[in-house]
């Protein structure tokens, strides 16, 4: 990778940096990108996770604020006693004394340099970005979800208080950024995450294998993947369903399974040791998401050359997919059109390797040195 001409001080801020889930990951491929481009990259979770995943060597120096969890929020007491209530009241300073030895340790980070950026990748880190010291520090915040899923929930609230005045708001999509727009934020500009692989071959979809691959929880709708499948499972009886992940719904998941009868047709064989070998081994791609921002897992298998059908769960989805181009894009949460889309897949060879090829194509523009290259111009941009 060529070096940059204008190398920078850039620190990185997220929820935590040890989790397994798709934040992390896009957090960790950013910072090695950059600093293979020759930035001083910092990365910094506010708290480790519950339970840590190992992203291997890490090039860049990475820390975790809160090396202990942050004391909980005082209990919500109501009445007119709960301002004097002396168990509150001391909940209450623990809590914020953690917060202020936090905001006081990223502002000490920061202090070092003369000048920089900051970037948030999360919305929930703005809670101690934006009391620590950025002055002298270009501040981007960034959004991984989609508006819809961000203004159903507490984050909305956050994003109004701290994102209207950083020097940038980054959405995934142009749709998302047109409806923030709307609401009159002012500082708004676009920036998908990166593949995190584009491999020099693909799939030679001879393999008959449906794959997903994501954290095993609520919001990736697998319960619905695994009833679609068994929908048309016995119109094409020698092609097997494989689910890489690990996560709170394993086990349900493998009951639902069994309670089918498709212990041998259904794998939940956990976390790939190496998910682009796993992918090039199949031929379909699902994504059968409740909600995404824009679900770089897709575009990976898309990458690899796998004809694809996703729920049309968010505007992130039809970035990456054209219907009937590269793709199949199905109604949200409709498992009966999502089997429609997997039988007329696993059923025509043709129409899996025009739309595999297709697909490959398409997502180049997500391949890493695209996105470090609109990196830089955004850089750029906030200096001026």
């Amino acid at each position: 990778m060529t070096p940059t001409e204008t190398p920078r001080d850039i620190f990185l801020v997220a929820n935590n940096i040890d989790e397994l889930g798709g934040v992390q990951r896009v957090t960790h491929n950013l910072a090695t990108m950059l600093h293979e481009r020759g930035h001083r990259v910092t990365v910094v979770g506010i708290q480790h996770a519950v339970e840590a995943h190992d992203y291997g060597t890490r090039p860049y120096r990475w820390l975790v604020l809160n090396e202990e969890a942050e004391p909980p929020p005082p209990p919500k007491t109501g009445g007119l006693l709960a301002g004097v209530d002396p168990r509150v009241r001391a909940a209450r300073e623990r809590h914020h004394a953690a917060r202020r030895t936090a905001v006081e340790r990223l502002s000490s980070l920061f202090d070092v340099v003369d000048e920089g950026v900051v970037v948030v990748m999360q919305i929930h880190s703005m809670n101690w970005v934006a009391p620590a010291r950025t002055g002298h520090l270009h501040v981007i915040g960034m959004s991984h979800e989609s508006f819809d899923a961000t203004l159903a929930s507490s984050r909305w609230e956050r994003v109004q208080r701290f994102y209207r005045d950083v020097d940038l708001m980054l959405l995934l999509t142009e749709h998302d950024a047109a409806r923030f727009e709307l609401e009159g934020f002012n500082n708004v500009g676009v920036m998908p995450n990166s593949l995190s692989y584009y491999p020099e071959a693909a799939s030679d979809q001879t393999t008959k294998v449906v794959v997903a691959a994501g954290r095993l929880a609520p919001e990736k709708g697998y319960d619905r993947l695994i009833t679609a499948f068994g929908l048309v499972a016995g119109q094409h009886p020698d092609w097997t369903l494989t689910i890489w992940g690990s996560g709170p719904l394993k086990a349900d998941l493998g009951k639902q399974v069994t309670a089918a009868g498709l212990e041998a047709r259904v794998l939940l064989p956990g976390l790939a040791g190496d998910i682009e070998t796993e992918l090039l081994a199949s031929s379909v791609f699902a994504l059968s998401s409740i909600h995404e921002g824009l679900p770089m897992a897709l575009a990976e298998g898309m990458a690899c050359g796998l004809a694809c059908v996703a729920f049309d769960c968010a505007p992130g989805v039809r970035e990456i997919v054209t219907d009937g181009v590269d793709g199949l894009v199905v109604p949200p949460r409709n498992v009966e059109a999502l089997a429609a889309g997997l039988s007329r897949l696993m059923g025509d060879a043709d129409l899996r390797r025009r739309f595999g090829a297709a697909a490959r194509q398409s997502v180049r523009r997500f391949a890493a040195d695209e996105i470090l290259a609109r990196w830089e111009a955004t850089f750029d941009l906030v200096d001026r």
